[in-house]
């Protein structure tokens, strides 16, 4: 606090103190946002900081992150390195302090205890990165009907490989994690009503694309790659049904999400599944978490089908011998009997509504960002109709450059700019807008 940090290398330490998560007692995660190392990261490039060097609590293991296993940006735009706890206290002895004595005090005291090092103490560092890029595919089977209308039944067929990055036993990275029902049983679910159908075709009003995306487990790459560039005029979608997790039905449970994003899907719903014995969880609203939300993004009707998370999710424990095949049938003739109602031509077309996807229990914003990452700004892909960002005129594809004296670069950028803002709150944004700098006042609900 109020040190001078431009052109220096700044020292963190992991997590935040345990003042801050008493205060946020009620909350779902215990850490605050400024708990976060791509917070940190941010706060320090901000105030001009060159490098931050992170380093391990007292009371945690002291214990080196595996490399890409924390969530953040492609590029922080500020190079980021780990050291253990005894290297930082050799660098502290000059001023007579270690970093269990500074951690006790920032307890104590309930305040930062930051210090400068003298000037002739250097650090040099080097950060070398190489990403490896492939090539993945969609993989799409059309079934043409008498009409261009079509119906969209996608699932995604990636994985997490090795779970270096993403899995939920991260002291079996290096195991394959085989993904039985996230989400072979979605994919095996999607040839299942490929054949089903494919026996219909002569009857077909309306088409069907069978698609099979990659790169789900990444951001959803496959299906917001297909939505941008469709094989397929995309305004003669009717309807897109997406299956994510089939495979592990708990009790008759059965999450059908997105329900309000269809005007006509409520009552279909509630035709086809009196004739089953599911105990089924709607949601009006649709997550961001599967294929189905770059569809919601393009104003595309859109349901979500999913059985639920397990101790499994994500580990090398979510094999093919758990799933309950009889269950996922079923749920698979739920999603043929749905696709069914909607094939006739003289069934209206669901009208889409929009169901507000990305809310926070302390505000609302209301865009859907671009999550990839540009040289400049972040793209906005959609608005919400009634947000704050559309009261602003915020428009698609204008670029957020700045909130407030926050830079924006990337939805990481974006929300650490928004943290700790209430409703009533008024940001102040610089955009590009085809090329032009535009300013906006957004009032946050």
């Amino acid at each position: 606090r109020n040190l001078p940090v431009k052109d220096k290398i700044v020292i963190v330490l992991r997590y935040e103190p345990k003042s801050f998560r008493k205060a946020e007692a009620g909350k779902k995660s215990n850490y605050t946002p400024h708990a976060h190392l791509v917070n940190k990261a941010i706060n320090a490039r901000n105030h001009g900081a060159s490098a931050v060097v992170l380093v391990n609590a007292e009371g945690e293991k002291d214990d080196l992150i595996e490399f890409g296993r924390i969530a953040g940006p492609e590029n922080a735009r500020i190079p980021i390195v780990q050291v253990k706890r005894s290297v930082v206290d050799e660098w502290l002895k000059p001023v007579g302090q270690t970093l269990s004595r500074l951690q006790d005090k920032i307890e104590s005291e309930k305040a930062p205890a930051s210090i400068t090092l003298p000037d002739n103490f250097k650090l040099s560092l080097q950060v070398d990165i190489e990403r490896p890029e492939t090539t993945v595919q969609n993989v799409l089977g059309f079934l043409p009907g008498k009409s261009k209308e079509y119906i969209v039944i996608g699932a995604h067929y990636d994985h997490i490989g090795y779970g270096q990055y993403s899995s939920m036993a991260p002291d079996q990275s290096g195991k394959v994690h085989p993904g039985a029902d996230d989400n072979a049983s979605g994919t095996a679910g999607l040839l299942e009503l490929a054949r089903i159908f494919s026996e219909r075709r002569s009857e077909l009003d309306r088409g069907i694309l069978f698609a099979a995306f990659a790169g789900e487990e990444v951001g959803l790459i496959g299906s917001a790659n297909w939505v941008e560039k469709p094989t397929l005029p995309l305004h003669n979608a009717v309807a897109m049904m997406n299956m994510d997790m089939i495979g592990r039905v708990n009790g008759a449970k059965l999450f059908v999400g997105g329900v309000g994003s269809g005007s006509t899907f409520d009552g279909i719903l509630k035709d086809v599944l009196r004739k089953y014995d599911f105990k089924v969880e709607q949601s009006f609203k649709s997550s961001s978490s599967s294929d189905h939300a770059s569809f919601v993004d393009k104003n595309i009707p859109s349901l979500f089908f999913f059985s639920g998370l397990h101790s499994d999710y994500h580990k090398p424990t979510d094999t093919w011998n758990k799933i309950d095949t009889a269950a996922s049938s079923k749920v698979v003739n739920v999603v043929a009997d749905v696709v069914s109602s909607l094939l006739p031509a003289n069934v209206p077309r669901p009208q889409f509504v929009n169901p507000s996807r990305r809310r926070d229990a302390d505000r609302y914003f209301g865009i859907t960002p671009d999550y990839k990452q540009v040289s400049k700004g972040l793209r906005i892909d959609a608005i919400a109709s009634g947000s704050p960002a559309a009261a602003a005129g915020l428009q698609s594809d204008d670029l957020i450059v700045f909130i407030d004296s926050n830079p924006i670069n990337d939805s990481f950028d974006f929300a650490y700019a928004l943290t700790g803002r209430k409703a009533g709150d008024v940001v102040r944004l610089q955009l590009l807008r085809n090329g032009k700098q535009v300013t906006s006042e957004v009032t946050l609900t």
